[in-house]
Order: structure tokens, then sequence, then C-alpha cells
């Protein structure tokens, strides 16, 4: 998914209209960089249950065309709530901003998922 679709969803849930808020659009790819950076632990854990190489560093945006290379769940549900917290804190709407912040979050636990994974039992020393 490209940076823009996430940025058109993120407006989208703060009904809010393209071009409104220049510093909104300015500052869109610093704040989804760091809202990657967080997802990314998550991200790993859906790459791991299928198998897929994990990712060493987060991927970074640097203009609205570029890819977020992560999965459906993170990039169009996690994210654009993740932004919209930080916009709504950043208006003074510090309800909203609780709100998004608790969905991206609640998204993020959504998108991780879990693998079996092999256990040595340290005190016996066999695999279980």
């Amino acid at each position: 998914m490209k940076a823009y679709d996430i940025y058109k969803r993120t407006l989208a849930i703060m009904l809010e209209n393209e071009g409104e808020d220049k510093m909104f659009y300015d500052k869109f790819t610093e704040i989804l960089n760091l809202l990657i950076c967080e997802a990314l632990p998550y991200e790993n854990s859906v790459r791991a249950s299928r198998g897929d190489k994990e990712l060493e560093a987060p991927p970074t945006v640097e203009s609205m065309e570029d890819d977020v290379d992560m999965s459906y769940a993170i990039c169009g549900v996690a994210l654009p709530y993740g932004v919209a917290s930080y916009f709504c804190m950043d208006d003074g709407e510090l309800y909203n901003a609780e709100m998004y912040r608790e969905k991206y979050t609640s998204a993020l636990i959504a998108a991780a998922k879990s693998r079996a994974v092999d256990i040595i039992d340290v005190y016996g020393g066999e695999e279980v």
C-alpha cells in the first residue's frame, strides 16, 4: 500500500478533506515513519507465521508515492488510526486522540500472529 493511500484513509476516519491542513500533509510521512517503527514487531509476527523473512529494520517512507512494505492489516487499518491519533492530539482533541490510539494498538494486536516453535526442556535437555 502506498503512503498516499494510508493518508487518504486517515483523512476519511477523521472526516477531513484533502488539502485543508497543510501541516497535516507536510508532517504525515514523519509521523507515519514513527508508527512503522512501532508496528515492526507486529509485522514480523505476520511474516514469521507465513514463513517469510522478517524485516531487520522498518521500511522508511520519504514521499507519498512510496510503498509501505507491511501487511494489509497494519497498513490498511492500524497505521491510519495511529496517524489520526497524533494529529488529534496536536489539535487538542484529546478524547479523539485517545480513541484513535486505542484503535491503533487494538489493530496491531489483532494483526499479530502466533507460530508454533519447538521448545527445549532446559532441566531435562529434551525437546518437548
